[in-house]
């Protein structure tokens, strides 16, 4: 998180916000899924697909699920009305929210009941960028 921040205000190449305000809001963004969504996505992943199954503990997965659930019903309200987290534009807000958030799907966390976050990822997920980046 700290390097796609430091990153994107040093080169300023459309993904640092351009308001103060908006700067404020990426770091609470950034800050927010590291802190709060990051370790429910891997814990689940963990306990659903990396660990050997004996070393699997269903009642952790679950638990973790139930914890991204708050997170994500924050991201569903944040993304209500606009594209991306800062509104119409795709920031490193977007770039550090969905780079946790894209792991939740294989980590069997279900992301149907928050259409505005699920339509965020996709697009997110979807940018040319991010297809280049992968084919690297």
């Amino acid at each position: 998180m700290a390097l796609n921040l430091s990153l994107a205000r040093k080169y300023d190449t459309g993904l640092w916000p351009r308001t103060l305000a908006d700067e404020g809001r990426a770091f609470q963004r950034s800050l927010g899924v590291m802190t709060e969504a990051e370790e429910p996505v891997i814990t689940a992943l963990l306990h659903r697909r990396v660990f050997p199954e004996a070393q699997r503990r269903a009642a952790k997965a679950a638990d973790a699920g139930e914890r991204f659930k708050k997170r994500l019903a924050v991201l569903e309200g944040a993304l209500a009305g606009r594209p991306y987290l800062l509104g119409e534009a795709f920031t490193v807000a977007d770039l550090n929210v969905a780079s946790v958030l894209a792991w939740a799907p294989l980590a069997g966390l279900d992301l149907a009941g928050a259409p505005h976050a699920n339509d965020w990822l996709r697009r997110c997920t979807g940018r040319p960028a991010l297809a280049r980046a992968q084919r690297a």
